[in-house]
């Protein structure tokens, strides 16, 4: 859903991004994993996603094995510990202006990735199949298909409003309207050839 709100939101972006597509892969083709190195601004994109919406406010909890110390903080043995990562995305030493989405920012290649999937040797252990997997996802929609905003009923484009909605564990969005169109009837055929091809 974060995915799909950028996209709305941030139409520049998503062109940027299917040209660097259609460029580097041809003007009607799915991507694939050994692909992904040549697309590096499809990579910031999602990047910039994972930063500006994280899923999960904080990263998987971690337990301290010993007493310690850290920054003048006592830390007791047995202590859940819990990552704040919406709090890290947020940083403003470390990504300026934290509310506005700008995929260029991670061209630069000293800038961290948000840890979604946790630190060090605790890290999760399905975090590249899990990357991985998103790769696939948000490219192979950004290649088929063009999100936009709803029309009201006389037609007219309307502005989409975000809104954040309550939840304990995830950070959601509540539900909004958007147009997804296929970028060419050419987009529509490659889809049903994959999609009968998988059967």
């Amino acid at each position: 859903m974060s995915f799909v709100a950028a996209m709305v939101s941030n139409p520049e972006v998503q062109a940027k991004a299917q040209l660097e597509l259609d460029t580097v892969l041809g003007p009607c083709s799915l991507p694939t994993i050994s692909d992904r190195e040549r697309l590096p601004y499809v990579n910031n994109l999602i990047s910039e996603v994972i930063r500006w919406r994280p899923a999960l406010p904080t990263a998987i909890p971690h337990v301290c094995l010993d007493d310690d110390k850290y920054k003048g903080y006592d830390i007791l043995k047995g202590t859940i510990i819990f990552g704040n990562v919406w709090s890290i995305s947020r940083d403003e030493s470390i990504y300026p202006d934290p509310e506005t989405f700008d995929p260029e920012r991670f061209s630069d290649p000293l800038l961290p990735q948000v840890p979604i999937f946790g630190w060090g040797r605790r890290r999760c252990p399905g975090a590249s199949f899990g990357d991985a997997s998103v790769f696939i996802a948000v490219a192979s929609l950004l290649a088929t298909f063009t999100f936009s905003n709803a029309n009201k009923a006389g037609g007219e484009n309307m502005h989409t409003k975000l809104e954040n909605t309550s939840n304990s564990l995830f950070l959601e969005l509540k539900p909004f309207e958007f147009k997804l169109n296929l970028r060419s009837q050419a987009h529509g055929e490659l889809i049903h050839k994959n999609c009968d091809a998988d059967q």
